[in-house]
């Protein structure tokens, strides 16, 4: 059985041991480790009284090393060809690649997430760290490489590249749908309408349709569009979804658009980086990835019309 409270001896005390023994002179190891003679004697010192053996014998102006120090040098120098090999194959290896992308809470949830398996396929070998919050990062200080951002891309001392736009349309639970003459002028003048801080609003979206508010219209709003769809989703109301968000929910049967006057967003989605930020592998891959799928969900809103 293993004695597992053994105390290894120095790195440094294994060295000079190992150089005395092969070299047979305690000047000729220092020489060789670049540190005087003096310390070679306190380190092979040190060695023998925590082994409790004597490892060199005098033999003249030579040093005789014992059969433990000789032991114990090929043990050395056995341990120094097993880390050099180690380390030679982890140095063969390619660094592992991060990439930390920051984006809107709601773009996570709503959109990210239902993805994630997908997107993991197409940007491998990469640390992946999303970071979610509405407030603009600092690139620099905050260590993001890359974000997804909602406007109108003029962002300053950024280079910002134009995703896709999207569009907005009331979404609700296909229940709700379902309890709607959705031809009549007033089909929506009873219910409660969901909204978030978004630049497109239901007067606007009255404005284009041909139906038509409720004289008091109860109206909730919110402050990110994820809680927003959720409650749309269990049947509390219609929301003005954008199209981009709403995407899984309809094709999973969890919402439905029902009608086909569909308002094109002011804003875009863009994929923002630091001006200096160099270009790698991982941010290509998510790039790209990103701009397929996100230009697919905003446009989920045409193949449902």
């Amino acid at each position: 059985m293993r004695n597992l409270n053994i105390r290894l001896p120095s790195t440094k005390a294994l060295a000079a041991l190992e150089a005395t023994v092969r070299l047979g002179k305690a000047t000729l190891a220092a020489q060789e480790l670049g540190i005087t003679q003096a310390a070679i004697s306190h380190r092979l010192s040190d060695l023998e009284e925590g082994l409790d053996r004597k490892l060199f014998v005098r033999n003249g102006r030579k040093l005789r090393a014992t059969p433990e120090a000789e032991a114990l040098a090929e043990a050395a120098r056995g341990s120094r060809r097993i880390l050099e090999s180690a380390i030679e194959e982890i140095q063969r290896k390619p660094a592992p690649r991060s990439l930390t992308i920051s984006m809107l809470p709601a773009l996570a949830s709503k959109w990210l997430a239902p993805h994630l398996a997908d997107m993991l396929k197409e940007v491998r070998d990469t640390d992946l760290r999303v970071t979610a919050s509405r407030d603009f990062v600092d690139f620099e200080r905050d260590g993001v490489d890359a974000a997804l951002r909602y406007g109108l891309g003029k962002w300053p001392n950024l280079r910002c590249l134009h995703l896709t736009n999207e569009m907005v349309t009331p979404v609700m639970s296909p229940d709700l749908a379902a309890r709607l003459d959705i031809t009549a002028p007033d089909a929506l003048a009873r219910l409660t309408l969901l909204q978030c801080d978004n630049p497109e609003g239901w007067g606007d979206w009255f404005q284009l349709s041909d139906l038509q508010p409720g004289p008091e219209p109860t109206t909730l709003f919110f402050d990110e569009d994820a809680t927003m769809i959720e409650a749309a989703v269990a049947g509390n109301g219609v929301a003005l979804g954008r199209s981009a968000l709403v995407a899984h929910d309809i094709r999973s049967g969890r919402l439905v658009a029902p009608f086909a006057h569909n308002l094109t967003s002011q804003f875009g989605y863009w994929f923002v980086q630091d001006a200096a930020t160099p270009d790698t592998v991982s941010t290509s891959e998510f790039l790209e990835w990103t701009r397929a799928n996100l230009t697919r969900d905003a446009e989920v809103l045409l193949s449902h019309d």
